[in-house]
């Protein structure tokens, strides 16, 4: 059986011969400008990028098997994921954050933990064509944190409501179909849950629960 060394190592290498595949081309078409209005170049390349995103995400899922945790805080750990989307927030678009009060320290992968957040917060632009207002609302519950995202972007396509979380489908252009399995690997890592709610013809929430414990 491979351990998680050697399928980073392949991950790696794929991804080099994919990258240098990609900058082979751009160089072909440095040299003979020509060449990008030949049919399926276009494409061509479209793929390539496709596949690197593909590669770095599969990648991304294994490192969820190993957590680096240690204790949290919650107001400073939402704080610095805000700071990182605020490229995303723009005058059509923006996130409201609501924090209880008193969230107590919890212990995660703050690095695994934002990747995920940070997806499901892409997703919620996306969603709503980057235009509106979503809301992260975090809480506690039943002994578990709550993170909550919730966006107005019309609910899920009920042929899709249910495949949500399997691997390759997508109703994005160009997407991977990655992007939530990998957002729930690494919650499920961390003993969590994520659900969706989807309300047809208004939106989504999905919401992350988390032990306050990994013990």
């Amino acid at each position: 059986m491979l351990s998680n060394k050697d399928y980073l190592n392949i991950f790696h290498e794929t991804k080099n011969s994919i990258t240098l595949v990609s900058s082979s081309l751009q160089l072909v078409a440095k040299k003979h400008p020509e060449v990008v209005d030949f049919d399926y170049w276009k494409e061509a390349m479209s793929e390539i990028d496709f596949l690197k995103n593909m590669v770095t995400q599969l990648s991304s899922a294994r490192l969820c098997e190993r957590l680096n945790l240690m204790q949290v805080n919650i107001y400073s750990f939402i704080h610095q994921i805000m700071r990182t989307l605020h490229t995303l927030s723009s005058d059509n678009f923006t996130c409201n954050v609501n924090l209880d009060d008193d969230l107590p320290l919890i212990e995660l992968d703050p690095q695994l933990l934002k990747q995920a957040i940070v997806n499901l917060i892409k997703n919620a632009c996306e969603a709503m064509d980057c235009t509106g207002t979503a809301t992260l609302h975090v809480f506690c519950l039943n002994d578990r944190l709550q993170i909550a995202i919730t966006d107005k972007g019309g609910g899920l396509d009920p042929a899709l409501a249910d495949t949500i979380f399997q691997p390759f489908i997508t109703s994005k252009t160009g997407g991977s179909g990655l992007g939530l399995v990998i957002t729930r690997q690494i919650i499920e890592a961390h003993h969590g849950t994520l659900d969706c709610e989807s309300r047809p013809g208004d939106g989504c929430t999905f919401t992350i629960g988390l032990p306050l414990s990994q013990s």
